[in-house]
């Protein structure tokens, strides 16, 4: 007993240099290579031309959970090995999952997929080096009592919950917009909404930045403001908010407009030209008015309540889900915020497009010139009363002929409208 137990301190010792990873190592390259070549791809990718199937989610999920190992790998967490397995267990079963929903299971590569997976996963069950290096725990995992919470406030805490508040308040934000434009519709307020922009009604998970920034100013500075005014106007706390709601809108409304300059020059995305107290068509009175009652909500209620609530948050737990936000905005950004340059082919493509739309429409109002002409022509022969029966026959049978040409050439231009 005692030679084993020596044995397994010299294997402990051996394995235990942190540095040297072995397969594990191959790994964390791997997950890391496999994230950059998806958020490469969807760079390049066009969210008009994106095909939401089964196998786009997979990708976004194995993406996202390689995130949370790869950060398991970086602080040597013990939980990395199980979950590791459980990684390999899913790829295996998702893959089987997908191609048999689509038709195309192979299963030469089923059993090559599965044989790599199963080789992974007692490698990790059994490899002595995988047990010495993937050493450290979680720091605690118990919720912090509510006596004992202080909002973070500072470091890389405060960092941290910033992001995830930019991430998630951009998608949310999203959905404010789209709750917005249905009181338009429903002329509960004054404005206009394009129902055929796929940004707003069809990409659901579209971030919209300005609204996550709105979000981090407010846990920056008008949340310290507040508080500020509450102290300094103890005695008279309406005016403190008066005062809060105040900034809550001017600081909302400048945000709006100076983004509105940079991505809305032309009042392309939205149009205030015709609402009261508009400033160049990009900001108005009603919107900063709602604007003030939103930011003052997250301000006074919302950001407090979750700040207190996530100060509570065991902190590596805090770090995992920060990891996932983080994954799934870069995902979103990636594919959403990013247009991909044309490629010169498809830039001569489109310049020909319209040049061909341009010379179809010149055509077709030369077709209609001439219809009109017709028109004229079939008047002036029923109308006049110096043409002979004989006379009137063959001026009628030039007009149907004439008629039959402008039919075909009806026929044909909108064909090729169509």
């Amino acid at each position: 007993q005692a030679t084993a137990a020596a044995k397994e301190s010299y294997e402990d010792i051996k394995f235990s240099e942190p540095g040297k990873l072995g397969l594990l190592r191959f790994m964390q390259v791997f997950y890391g290579l496999h994230i950059v070549v998806v958020i490469a791809a969807l760079l390049l990718s066009s969210r008009d031309t994106i095909v939401y199937n089964s196998v786009t989610i997979v990708d976004w999920i194995t993406v996202i959970v390689e995130a949370v190992a790869f950060w398991f790998f970086v602080n040597y967490y013990k939980v990395a090995r199980p979950f590791m397995m459980a990684i390999s267990a899913f790829d295996f079963v998702s893959y089987l999952i997908v191609h048999l929903a689509q038709g195309n299971l192979s299963v030469s590569s089923a059993v090559f997929t599965g044989i790599m997976d199963l080789l992974f996963i007692i490698y990790l069950w059994r490899s002595k080096r995988v047990k010495a290096v993937l050493v450290n725990d979680f720091s605690s995992l118990d919720f912090k009592p509510n006596n004992r919470v202080k909002m973070q406030q500072r470091g890389w805490p405060l960092v941290r919950n910033l992001i995830m508040y930019f991430v998630i308040f951009s998608i949310l934000g999203h959905w404010m917009e789209a709750a917005m434009c249905q009181l338009i519709r429903l002329g509960l307020v004054q404005g206009e909404y394009d129902p055929t922009n796929t940004m707003l009604w069809r990409d659901w998970l579209y971030p919209f930045p300005m609204e996550g920034a709105a979000v981090v100013i407010i846990a920056l500075v008008l949340y310290p403001l507040w508080q500020r005014m509450l102290t300094v106007y103890k005695d008279r706390p309406a005016v403190a908010y008066i005062i809060s709601f105040l900034a809550n809108a001017l600081t909302c409304t400048l945000i709006e407009f100076s983004m509105g300059l940079i991505v809305n020059a032309d009042h392309q995305l939205w149009d205030y030209t015709e609402n009261f107290g508009n400033i160049m068509g990009q900001v108005c009175l009603q919107n900063a008015l709602a604007f003030g009652v939103a930011a003052s909500l997250i301000a006074w209620f919302v950001y407090p309540m979750i700040s207190r609530w996530l100060a509570r948050v065991p902190n590596d737990v805090l770090n995992i889900a920060f990891v996932v936000v983080a994954a799934f905005g870069g995902i979103l950004w990636s594919l959403y915020l990013f247009d991909p340059p044309k490629s010169l082919e498809a830039t001569v493509d489109s310049a020909m497009d319209e040049q061909a739309e341009k010379e179809a429409g010149d055509f077709y109002g030369e077709v209609l010139s001439l219809d009109l002409s017709v028109s004229n022509l079939q008047y002036i022969v029923d109308t006049s009363s110096t043409l002979t029966d004989e006379e009137r026959a063959e001026a009628q049978e030039k007009i149907d002929k004439l008629k039959e040409d402008l039919e075909e050439l009806d026929e044909f231009t909108l064909g090729d409208a169509a």
